[in-house]
């Protein structure tokens, strides 16, 4: 959208580092289920890194305050 201003800028590196922890929490989580330790720690170290990546390619620059103009967006935006 022209003249949005706000909200998530949804970079694909920013959305790459999102999946990366995602996975790995996942994969953690279905470690434990099937009881498999090493499996666990390697899921830990994959969103530990999925982390680090997002520290990397400043995932929280692409994050305002408020969402823009529109319903749900800045309550002290002006219009017209």
């Amino acid at each position: 959208m022209a003249g949005n201003t706000g909200g998530h800028g949804a970079s694909t590196r920013s959305w790459l580092a999102s999946i990366v922890i995602v996975a790995g929490f996942t994969l953690g989580g279905v470690a434990l289920i099937v009881w498999n330790w090493p499996l666990f720690w390697v899921g830990v170290g994959i969103t530990v890194l999925g982390v680090v990546a997002a520290g990397l390619v400043d995932i929280m620059g692409d994050v305002t305050e408020y969402g823009g103009s529109g319903a749900g967006g800045d309550p002290e935006a002006t219009t017209g």
